[in-house]
């Protein structure tokens, strides 16, 4: 199991940093890590992402897959470490570039920058930020790359590693430590956003397949949806229920 944390886990926030999940929620990722082998795949840091979860049963990739991190102990895996100190750079040159628009905030997810504006009103606000961190990225870091996702400007490595590269990792990791019959797998990724397509992508090439989370129908590689985070954690709840009585047949 691979899934997505904010809008998938949790609904999404005004306040990045008031993400929290439900404890109902926690309980039921907790039994999922106890019955399949599961994996957080998230835009936050791995850091931050174990801080909201708070489950040291599972397996992390943070940062959109660049810092991967197993729940064996192994150093974590970050292909494009050497991008480190740039995004540090990029982080505190974007608060300052956006520093004037009111609602604006700016989030280091070491990997990662996330330029938000769910809090900013008026619409040419939202583009002024939208422009100013294009500009900014493109004439001072141009080793980096600007991507989309829900009310967020992402500012990433610009060397490819994506959540579907993760979780081709991810798969490959796992199976060899647990000596899996891959013909046997069947992966499953929850997500809610365009980033999570390219784990979708990936999954229908590895013979599993994604579900979406969007209230309505959207042009996804997911071949499946849910509705909520709500309909999330009872999936998962099912799909535990579902393998325990699998294993008293």
């Amino acid at each position: 199991m691979f899934l997505d944390y904010d809008g998938t886990l949790t609904p999404i926030v005004k306040k990045p940093e008031r993400a929290f999940m439900s404890e109902q929620t926690r309980n039921a990722v907790r039994e999922l890590a106890m019955t399949f082998s599961t994996s957080i795949v998230t835009g936050r840091s791995c850091d931050k992402a174990k801080g909201f979860i708070q489950l040291d049963e599972l397996h992390y990739a943070g940062s959109h897959g660049q810092d991967i991190q197993l729940n064996d102990g192994t150093d974590p895996f970050q292909p494009n470490s050497e991008y480190l100190p740039v995004i540090a750079e990029a982080t505190e040159r974007l608060k300052e570039a956006v520093r004037e628009i009111k609602g604006a905030s700016v989030e280091n997810n070491k990997f990662c920058v996330s330029v938000h504006y769910r809090e900013v009103r008026r619409e040419k606000d939202k583009d002024l930020l939208k422009n100013i961190v294009m500009r900014t990225v493109t004439e001072e870091f141009p080793d980096l790359k600007v991507t989309n996702g829900k009310k967020v400007r992402e500012v990433r490595p610009g060397a490819k590693f994506d959540k579907g590269d993760a979780v081709k990792y991810l798969l490959q990791q796992l199976t060899n430590k647990h000596s899996w019959d891959s013909s046997r797998i069947l992966p499953i990724y929850i997500g809610d956003d365009k980033t999570d397509e390219d784990a979708f992508k990936v999954l229908s090439e590895e013979g599993g397949f994604g579900i979406r989370v969007c209230k309505w129908r959207k042009r996804t590689a997911a071949e499946y949806s849910l509705k909520n985070p709500s309909e999330v954690k009872e999936f998962l709840e099912k799909l535990v229920r579902w393998r325990r009585e699998q294993d008293q047949v």
